[in-house]
């Protein structure tokens, strides 16, 4: 992988890239991206996802599963590099589900990639793992990793980090991690149609003032930064934080999305332990109603809404040239430019 990522037009005619998690929000988004810059391309997809888009596109497509190593194999065949983001992402789940996919799984595409002799594994991490700080305080790849973790998701992705850091230089693999902050633009069908749905009701709230800065990452900004990535030969064995480089808080968030939407914004807020304690509850009452849907509000969305750091993407800049090109402001008029229902 010597090409330099600094020449865009001519870097990456015949090279062949897989893609785990094609049917997500990011997958979908990155498969096209890799198209446009000229990668060979191949989703990775459960024979139970939709794929007919994928199929209009003419994407070639392998059924199979990260937890079937097999089909992983099958998948990876001629390929030089794979993007691994598939994986569970949400706020609800046994620690179980959430092992099994996002450890589990990841230690079977570490092998696969050995096995099938792909050149450099990008794997999507996530911010979490350096947990849900409310410091203000400026974090980059240096600080420590959290010490103990709350919630499942964040544990699991830890856990599946570590393996792949773990995994480079063995058997001939390079390895580059990406930790990306909270995911969103058009076609996000996780986190977005919560936020407007609680805004149609009248129902968002700010936690405190809303002052605590949220690390934000456009869809677009992180495709972009995961091909650069996977292009720039020194980045092997390199942890990168990749958000939107840009001061955002919950208050500017939450009344950007209303004025977009043509809402009011949240009129009231609550203290931040008062929220987490409604949340404890919320999800207590789901358990006693086993079965029934997750509860709107969860421990984790708290921590997560509320956090506060500065994400300092100075190492990206510097050695991979990332540039995020969709600004806060930008991304919030074409947020619904797709026509996307909540």
């Amino acid at each position: 992988m010597s090409v330099d990522a600094g020449a865009p037009n001519a870097l990456v005619t015949g090279i062949s890239a897989m893609v785990s998690g094609a049917t997500g929000f990011l997958g979908g988004v990155l498969l096209s991206r890799l198209r446009e810059k000229g990668f060979r391309v191949r989703a990775l997809a459960r024979p139970t996802s939709e794929t007919s888009g994928l199929v209009r596109s003419g994407i070639d497509i392998s059924e199979g599963d990260v937890l079937d190593r097999q089909s992983l194999r099958r998948a990876m065949a001629k390929q030089h590099v794979v993007f691994h983001t598939a994986g569970r992402v949400s706020d609800q789940g046994s620690r179980r589900a959430f092992w099994h996919a996002n450890v589990d799984g990841t230690a079977n595409v570490i092998a696969a990639c050995r096995e099938a002799g792909v050149k450099r594994l990008i794997h999507l991490s996530s911010l979490t793992v350096l947990g849900l700080p409310r410091s203000g305080a400026r974090i980059d790849e240096q600080t420590p990793l959290a010490d103990s973790l709350r919630d499942p998701y964040s544990a699991s992705k830890l856990a599946g980090e570590k393996l792949v850091r773990v995994a480079h230089g063995s058997g001939g693999l390079e390895t580059v991690v990406i930790r990306p902050g909270m995911i969103w633009g058009p076609g996000d069908t996780t986190i977005m149609p919560r936020l407007v749905a609680l805004l149609r009701r009248r129902r968002l709230i700010f936690i405190g003032r809303g002052d605590n800065h949220l690390g934000l990452s456009h869809v677009e900004n992180l495709s972009q930064g995961l091909i650069q990535a996977a292009m720039t030969p020194r980045a092997a064995g390199q942890v990168f934080h990749l958000t939107d480089g840009e001061e955002v808080t919950a208050h500017d968030a939450f009344c950007a999305l209303a004025a977009t939407l043509g809402v009011p914004p949240p009129r009231f807020s609550l203290p931040f332990p008062l929220v987490y304690f409604l949340a404890a509850l919320a999800e207590w009452y789901a358990r006693l109603r086993a079965g029934d849907a997750a509860p709107a509000l969860s421990r984790y969305g708290v921590r997560m809404v509320a956090c506060d750091s500065r994400y300092d993407i100075g190492k990206a800049q510097r050695e991979l040239g990332y540039r995020p090109a969709v600004t806060f402001r930008r991304g919030m008029e074409s947020l619904f430019a797709a026509a996307v229902e909540p």
